[in-house]
């Protein structure tokens, strides 16, 4: 876990290209925007055309393919298990079906509609977030997000969260390791009783580790004067290249949005 988070974070791409210099805030803002409109989108063509002008944009931040590639890898687990079952809960017109005795799975073609916009959906957002981190860094992205007064609480739960995943990972290495040396041999399945338990009661007190860890931390963080309050840097103001990158961005998600034919027909229809 600890070495997809920083995988995830770690910032990619030539630190040199013009896309790394634009102004943080201006990134969170115009990124959350594009985010917010393109997530709006109800046609294929209109998601397709957002995700190739992110591809775009992270060609011109000169970020690598294959590194890219390597990062969506990691959203398969967690996307594409949601988006497999649409077909099969979404009522519509039968495009497949499987029976077994008084069992039957239907798939829809509405399913694999709905499907592949939310995937597309999904896909956007990912490669939003992907160029933002990947031009900005996480530090700098936590900056932004305190300017815009976001609750103080928020920002330091994505950084301690962040900074002791690792902590969290590096004792459940020395459980794994003293674990093995005495002498513990998993089974050839998760199922088996031995290897469950085992595993059962590792989850269990590395929970009751971190626990402990985080109290002692936390009366630490208290004896040294902390107030939960984050001290907001003063940065300079953006500059006009910044804002018209920006503005470039926004325009590019409403003219996606005010032209993508599903906003067209409701508008339409709402008439």
């Amino acid at each position: 876990m600890a070495r997809m988070i920083d995988d995830f974070l770690r910032t990619g791409g030539c630190p040199g290209s013009f896309l790394h210099r634009v102004d943080p805030r201006v990134k969170v803002l115009a990124v959350t925007g594009f985010v917010a409109l393109s997530a709006s989108l109800a046609s294929r063509a209109g998601l397709v055309l957002a995700v190739v002008f992110l591809l775009a944009l992270t060609a011109a931040a000169r970020l690598p393919l294959r590194w890219l590639a390597g990062r969506l890898l990691w959203l398969l687990p967690f996307a594409g298990t949601m988006i497999l079952l649409f077909p099969f809960i979404t009522p519509g017109e039968p495009v497949w079906r499987w029976e077994w005795g008084a069992l039957a799975i239907i798939a829809t073609r509405e399913g694999w509609q709905h499907a592949l916009v939310l995937s597309l959906r999904v896909l956007t957002a990912f490669l939003a977030v992907n160029f933002l981190l990947a031009t900005t860094g996480l530090r700098q992205v936590l900056e932004a997000l305190s300017f815009f007064r976001v609750p103080a609480v928020f920002i330091q739960m994505i950084e301690f969260t962040i900074r002791y995943i690792y902590v969290v990972g590096h004792e459940l290495r020395r459980m794994n390791t003293a674990r093995a040396a005495r002498g513990f041999v998993p089974g050839k399945h998760l199922f088996h009783r031995h290897t469950f338990r085992t595993l059962g009661q590792t989850v269990g007190v590395l929970f009751v580790r971190s626990w402990e860890r985080g109290e002692r931390i936390y009366h630490a963080m208290l004896a040294r004067g902390y107030t939960g309050q984050v001290h907001r840097k003063a940065l300079p103001p953006p500059g006009g290249l910044d804002l018209a990158w920006g503005a470039f961005i926004l325009l590019v998600a409403l003219g996606l949005h005010f032209f993508d034919p599903g906003t067209i027909t409701w508008l339409l229809s709402w008439k």
